[in-house]
């Protein structure tokens, strides 16, 4: 009787974990198919998610999400010994100066090293300018495609 009980066990184990690892495999294809133009569409914490997703797959370790209110910074994430604070921004104009401003000042408070901005969309001669002068890295709507290329293969 117990061994049909372990028998049993395991195999209903062996079901939902791989059950388990199909769901797993379903959304990284999903996410995987995603382009430009479907981050568009995406609500701005689906986006921020994403880009978390992103930002793992480029190496960087111990990523995740900030409180639903942050203060500028959307994502923590290390990679080479530097803690990263990230500023998401899914927009359909410029993104200007403020949101460099805002994930610099922000650094301090989640104790980050280095600031970067990720939009889909472009960035003002301003936000450029003022991330130029504060090494905050500055990842527009190209090399955001760029790295949705590189997570599909």
């Amino acid at each position: 009787m117990i061994y049909y009980a372990g028998a049993t066990l395991g195999i209903l184990l062996a079901i939902v974990g791989g059950l388990a690892f199909w769901k797993y495999r379903r959304e990284q294809r999903r996410l995987r198919a995603l382009d430009i133009a479907a981050i568009d569409a995406m609500d701005p914490l689906e986006f921020e998610a994403y880009v978390a997703k992103l930002l793992k797959y480029r190496g960087f370790r111990n990523v995740r999400l900030t409180e639903r209110y942050d203060y500028g910074v959307d994502v923590i994430a290390e990679k080479d010994g530097i803690r990263w604070g990230v500023q998401i921004k899914r927009y359909s104009n410029m993104v200007r100066a403020e949101a460099v401003r805002q994930v610099f000042t922000a650094l301090v408070r989640y104790k980050c090293d280095r600031a970067m901005v990720v939009t889909n969309s472009t960035f003002s001669r301003p936000a450029r300018e003022l991330a130029t002068d504060n090494h905050c890295v500055l990842v527009g709507r190209d090399e955001l495609a760029e790295w949705i290329v590189e997570f599909q293969k």
